[in-house]
């Protein structure tokens, strides 16, 4: 009965944030689409600071998938608010861990044996929580060091109650964007949620890649633990260092900072461009940092439940339009633009000036020359012609790819703020691309 009356409290809660947030919108946009009333954009702008705050919120308050759904909408430039994506920006998977009383008789329920056999040591305290899970430091009982990563017992009832009170919520809001269908949207959301909450997929994923970085100097990636592997538990190796952001490291004296970073850029462009298999949240949580005995920094990455499979075939369309880019073509940059699915063909028309002064911008910036990259102009540049381009819908797997190299690019100026990423960056890349690219189908050489 107590999970039933969670759920409808949830429900309730929700509800009762979105529906009138729902009426504050659709109230202004009849009067000005159908009696042609006109509404200042200041109004505007306060609704989007207003609701956004209040969705930010709903989701730090709810837990469980709204803060995916909110840091997913902050990635969606192409139909959400600048001001709602200023909010929801700064929505981290950060919450408070739930307590190990509340956790031990889930834990114990996934294993045939008693947790005194199994481990030797499992601290009750948690090194870090998230949305859907919780992690614990331990050692087995024969020794190995360890990292537990343990699934809340009702993350997926609660998902599920998000993921359908959303499902209602995109039709309701979909009436503000007619020229495009959010319900594809909205399942795209709702498949990378779930296979977030798949924590058997997330163990093959962190195995993968684990095996394409074993042999590789600088980079550790955990190993799984399989026989202390559950449905609801991954257990891996431990990987020592801190957070690669840490006053710890980064005030450390013997520490290379160029060489930290050099190190963080090979690993994505191996895992994007060689392997074809990438971690497509690398945000400072994820990211561990240590010297060893000779002074060398040791990058560790870990948490592999947001991964992307970047085949053959989609690296080749962004290739063509990097290269399109690099030389100043536009229509066979508006093709490759047509070629990822940014827009159809019949839109290259409309599309071409938007897309011809923001490429001449751009390469003004000097992207491609080697010069320091203001990236918050950049990005506040590309938004504004996002804004500009109506009806258009960012296909999601090019939405992660391009989260990937934002979060990589605000953990560079963090890392090394006077060190040029991109005359670093450059010739991995080009050595990369040299290797011929990912494989045709990755998950099946990674097998």
């Amino acid at each position: 009965m107590s999970w039933l009356w969670h759920t409808l409290v949830r429900s309730v809660w929700i509800g009762l944030v979105l529906f009138p947030m729902w009426v504050a919108y659709v109230v202004p946009w009849i009067r000005w689409r159908r009696f042609g009333a006109t509404i200042p954009d200041a109004v505007w702008e306060r609704k989007h600071r207003k609701y956004a705050a209040r969705f930010y919120r709903l989701a730090v308050g709810m837990r469980g998938g709204l803060i995916k759904v909110g840091q997913i909408l902050s990635t969606r430039v192409d139909l959400m608010p600048r001001a709602w994506i200023e909010e929801l920006s700064g929505l981290q998977d950060e919450v408070s861990p739930t307590p190990w009383r509340d956790l031990e008789e889930h834990l114990r329920a996934g294993y045939d044996a008693p947790l005194e056999e199994l481990f030797r040591e499992l601290d009750h305290e948690a090194i870090a929580a998230a949305s859907f899970g919780q992690v614990h430091r331990g050692v087995t009982a024969d020794g190995t060091r360890i990292a537990l990563k343990i699934r809340y017992a009702d993350i997926e009832r609660k998902l599920a109650v998000d993921m359908f009170l959303m499902s209602w919520a995109v039709r309701l809001f979909n009436v503000f964007l007619p020229k495009i269908r959010l319900s594809p949207i909205y399942d795209e959301i709702k498949r990378a949620l779930t296979t977030e909450l798949d924590y058997e997929q997330e163990a093959r994923f962190t195995q993968i890649v684990h095996d394409h970085f074993v042999d590789r100097d600088g980079v550790e990636v955990p190993a799984v633990v399989h026989a202390l592997s559950t449905r609801d538990v991954i257990c891996t190796t431990w990987i020592d260092g801190v957070k690669i952001t840490s006053p710890k490291l980064l005030d450390d004296p013997r520490l290379d900072r160029a060489k930290l970073l050099e190190r963080l850029l090979w690993a994505w462009i191996q895992m994007m461009y060689v392997d074809g298999v990438f971690q497509s949240d690398p945000h400072p949580g994820n990211l561990l940092a240590r010297l060893d005995e000779d002074g060398e920094p040791i990058l560790g990455v870990v948490d592999f439940g947001q991964v992307k499979i970047l085949d053959r075939a989609f690296h080749q369309k962004l290739v063509n339009g990097v290269m399109a880019f690099a030389m100043g073509n536009v229509d066979m940059f508006l093709g490759s633009l047509v070629d990822i699915g940014l827009f159809p063909e019949s839109e290259k028309d409309r599309m071409r000036p938007i897309v011809s002064e923001l490429m001449e911008h751009l390469r003004g910036a000097d992207p491609m020359g080697g010069g320091q990259l203001d990236f918050a102009a950049l990005r506040m540049r590309v938004l504004e012609t996002i804004d500009r381009m109506e009806g258009v819908a960012i296909p999601q797997e090019l939405v992660l790819y391009g989260r990937t190299f934002a979060l990589l690019a605000g953990v560079t100026r963090s890392i090394a703020p006077d060190v040029n990423a991109l005359a670093i960056a450059r010739p991995l890349v080009t050595q990369a691309l040299l290797a011929g690219g990912p494989p045709e189908d990755p998950m099946q050489r990674a097998g």
